[in-house]
C-alpha cells in the first residue's frame, strides 16, 4: 500500500490551491499516476496553477519523500530544467 498527498500550488500563494490524498496498493500506481500527470500538466499549461507536488507519505527520507513539477520557477526550491 502507498499513501500519497498530491498538491497543486499557484505562485506567489504558499498554500496549496487543492490537496487530494490517496491510498491505494502499489500495483495501481503505475495505471493511476499518468493519468494524474495529463490532468495536472494541462492544468498548468492552462495558467491555472504553477506547480504539483506529489509527497509519499511512507518515505522517512525526506530528500525523498517529495516530487514537485511546474511551470514557474519562482517559487520552486532548486528548480531544474527539463529539456
Amino acid at each position: 500500500m502507498v499513501r500519497l498527498a498530491v498538491r497543486g500550488f499557484i505562485y506567489p500563494r504558499k498554500t496549496p490551491l487543492f490537496e487530494d490524498r490517496l491510498s491505494l496498493p502499489i500495483e495501481e500506481l503505475e495505471h493511476l499516476l499518468p493519468s494524474l500527470a495529463e490532468k495536472h500538466a494541462t492544468a498548468m499549461l492552462a495558467h491555472e496553477m504553477h506547480m504539483i507536488e506529489i509527497e509519499f507519505l511512507d518515505e522517512p527520507k525526506p530528500e525523498e519523500r517529495f516530487f514537485r513539477f511546474g511551470t514557474d520557477p519562482r517559487g520552486m526550491l532548486l528548480p531544474v530544467r527539463l529539456l
